[in-house]
């Protein structure tokens, strides 16, 4: 009896474990929250502000300053993650 409640136990811990891990998409470090946009001549050279004190800068021919262009304006945050 004292086994089926020890593995039980076990169980509902380990499971407990796995629903905290699977709450949390990216394990990183948030740099910046707020608005995201910039001056328009920021926006040409894909400088970009992010929330008060922070710029994410982007070359100028890649993809990631088309992705970022199109979200100018919404809210979000600035995460660096660990590779």
């Amino acid at each position: 009896m004292r086994i089926i409640l020890l593995v039980v136990a076990l169980w509902v811990l380990v499971l407990c474990v796995a629903l905290i891990q699977a709450a949390q998409p990216m394990a990183g470090v948030t740099l910046a929250v707020g608005h995201f946009g910039g001056t328009d001549q920021e926006l040409q050279e894909c400088d970009f502000a992010v929330g008060i004190g922070a710029m994410l800068l982007l070359h100028p021919q890649g993809e990631p300053c088309v992705i970022a262009r199109e979200l100018v304006g919404r809210t979000g945050r600035l995460v660096f993650v660990v590779d």
